[in-house]
């Protein structure tokens, strides 16, 4: 891996200059349209569905200790990482922004999870949990926003306890709809700066090769979210603004269903999917740890403490 990079000041939509992630995440929590909705969104609904649809296939449940990446979408109304929550379990949110894992903790209140939601607001370059402590790690959508998202692997498998599970889901290099090319436009013209930074996308080689790399075993790769990017993103945009235009609208609805059961019932559509997922398991053992990754300075500001 090179050097990390110290992240260049920038200044955001509003003027105002940027110079650490911790900055950006709280700036974007304050002015995100999508962290502004009071209700899911009629996508919010399915890539919910679709998601939990997908880690019930593929894991094998049970997990009492859950840590998830980032508590964006628990911010949001999209909220993954709530219905992990079965029997009791805990779920552990690690961000980098107070002002997102804030939001993230009154939605946990308002679902009266508050008791099995812990967040921790730190860089989850450095995960500050003990190793072999948890019984499985997610992320949907996170490493890629860092150059170091081998070094969040590692630290995703490091605190699984050996036979947990470690499941990774970043963007789609290969998705039908250009979704990569889509976010360089948006972000060209100035649009995308509200939502999110820059993102890597990935093939599935790419992320199987940095499984095997940090020993982890039973690797099973898929991919998630068929339906165009693009109109996930409308969806969002005009429900922030209280308006119900798509949810009225019967073709958005068909062709929402329509992508939905297409990836549901022909597996390998999901190769051209948004997202593309590994699952896992971490069997090292004594003496079977691959050698930690090169210890630098990450470069940026970072926060430790509980919401």
């Amino acid at each position: 891996m090179g050097k990390k990079q110290q992240p260049q000041p920038s200044a955001s939509p509003s003027g105002q200059v940027i110079s650490t992630l911790p900055e950006y995440w709280d700036w974007v929590a304050e002015h995100s349209f999508h962290l502004r909705q009071s209700q899911p969104a009629v996508t919010d609904i399915y890539y919910r569905k679709l998601v939990i649809t997908l880690i019930s296939q593929l894991g094998s449940g049970g997990w009492r200790r859950i840590l998830k990446l980032d508590a964006y979408n628990e911010a949001t109304q999209t909220q993954y990482g709530f219905q992990f929550i079965k029997n009791a379990a805990d779920l552990i949110l690690v961000d980098i922004s107070y002002g997102i894992a804030k939001r993230a903790s009154q939605k946990a209140s308002s679902k009266r999870l508050s008791s099995n939601v812990h967040i921790v607001v730190a860089d989850f370059r450095r995960i500050p949990l003990r190793s072999a402590s948890i019984d499985m790690s997610c992320s949907f959508g996170s490493i890629e926003h860092v150059s170091e998202y081998c070094e969040v692997f590692y630290e995703q498998a490091r605190v699984v306890r050996d036979g947990g599970e470690v499941f990774v889901g970043v963007p789609n290099l290969l998705n039908f709809s250009l979704r990569a090319l889509s976010m360089k436009i948006l972000y060209m013209l100035g649009f995308m700066q509200q939502m999110t930074n820059p993102e890597k996308h990935f093939l599935k080689p790419q992320l199987r090769s940095l499984a095997k790399s940090l020993k982890l075993s039973n690797i099973v790769l898929s991919g998630y979210h068929l339906f165009p990017k693009q109109l996930r993103w409308l969806d969002l945009w005009i429900e922030s603004r209280g308006r119900d235009t798509l949810r009225r609208s019967k073709v958005f609805l068909w062709l929402l269903k329509v992508f939905t059961l297409i990836e549901l019932k022909y597996p390998f559509t999901r190769n051209f999917a948004e997202m593309i997922i590994v699952r896992c398991v971490k069997e090292w053992g004594q003496g079977r740890e691959p050698q930690s990754l090169p210890s630098v300075e990450v470069g940026i500001i970072q926060r430790r403490q509980s919401i």
